[in-house]
């Protein structure tokens, strides 16, 4: 297996958070040390849906972007099921991430299983438990895939950037 770092640069599917890490001084060889960490980890599309000036502010001031890629990032190993248990998680920078899950949200998806066993006890909870760790959001975010497991910890991709509070400015609504 390899360490977070190099799992996440592996998927080359997160090509802009991988790209953040790698310019933020010293980010790397904390992802690449002994951990456990938790790292949430944004698509691509993600960064897509950020505001051109919210772009531009990141890329041109790398304490604005070492904060932003430290806030992606738990020292220990949380679980899509350990993150049921928490309500807050402190992350690198400092500040928390709030963790919910909402049900209600969550469309319960119809699929048949053959178990051969006692299929509707196996149903039942397996659509729970699934629609549970699916409703999961940090900060907002949705985690869209849970728990890939690395050497030195975890990865949740999500489909927000998250952004530490007074770090960048808001979209602009007018533009």
């Amino acid at each position: 297996m390899a360490n977070l770092f190099e799992r996440a640069q592996a998927e080359h599917k997160y090509n802009r958070f991988v790209k953040g890490v790698q310019d933020v001084v010293g980010l790397v060889e904390i992802l690449s040390g002994p951990g456990p960490f938790t790292m949430f980890v944004p698509t691509d599309q993600a960064f897509d849906r950020l505001s051109a000036n919210q772009q531009a502010d990141l890329l041109d001031d790398l304490g604005k972007l070492a904060k932003v890629m430290r806030y992606h990032v738990v020292p220990g190993l949380y679980t899509a099921d350990d993150m049921l248990d928490h309500i807050f998680l402190k992350t690198l920078e400092g500040p928390r991430l709030k963790v919910w899950a909402d049900i209600y949200e969550t469309p319960l998806g119809e699929k048949e299983i053959d178990t051969y066993r006692d299929a509707l006890n196996y149903i039942a909870r397996d659509t729970v438990t699934t629609a549970v760790r699916e409703s999961i959001k940090i900060n907002g975010a949705h985690v869209l895939e849970a728990d890939v497991r690395a050497d030195n910890g975890i990865i949740h991709v999500i489909d927000k950037v998250l952004i530490p509070p007074f770090t960048l400015p808001p979209p602009n609504p007018f533009k």
